[in-house]
């Protein structure tokens, strides 16, 4: 009988989340949002946060990103302490008002999920070296992954923004790092 309760322990399968690596941290870095406020990594301080690299004149994957990060924002809605950030890969189109309208466009929720825009070589900078993705000759060709990012600004996963299929993976990560703050 001990063997058998034994077996049955080692067998049982893990039900605790794999812990997320760390992949790096987030440097600071000091934007414009889309109302044409200041934006600083201190904005998003405290919170777990989704970010993904768009331009609004996009016609292929960016619309398909955007919306899929708001179906993340509706179905995690109740979820305090949760933001979403996209930045724009086209600085010098992508003004605080094209990327209000571009948020208006898919009736986001600007009370968590912030759009911004800087100089072209903050962005690019961020995106190589913070985020480790684009591409650094030509950042308009970026990537079509999210990044989540922890409560104290470190990397901790990549996901598809185009491929539906993560979703359940991203949720369960997000609510992982939502009950480490608490």
């Amino acid at each position: 009988l001990l063997i058998v309760i034994i077996l049955i322990i080692i067998l049982q399968p893990d039900e605790k989340v794999k812990e997320l690596p760390v992949i790096g941290q987030i440097p600071a870095f000091n934007l414009i949002d889309q109302d044409g406020k200041q934006f600083t990594l201190d904005d998003l301080k405290g919170n777990v946060w989704l970010a993904d690299f768009i331009f609004t004149t996009c016609s292929g994957p960016c619309p398909i990103m955007t919306e899929r990060m708001g179906m993340g924002q509706h179905d995690l809605l109740d979820i305090d302490k949760l933001k979403f950030v996209s930045f724009t890969v086209n600085p010098d189109y992508d003004t605080p008002e094209v990327l209000k309208k571009y948020a208006q466009q898919f009736d986001v929720d600007v009370g968590s999920w912030s759009f911004v825009t800087g100089k072209y070589e903050q962005i690019q900078e961020l995106i190589v070296e913070g985020f480790k993705m684009g591409d650094v000759e030509e950042i308009v060709f970026h990537s079509t992954r999210f990044a989540l990012v922890d409560h104290e600004g470190n990397l901790r996963g990549y996901y598809s923004g185009t491929e539906p299929a993560e979703h359940e993976i991203l949720t369960r990560d997000i609510q992982s790092l939502i009950n480490d703050i608490r």
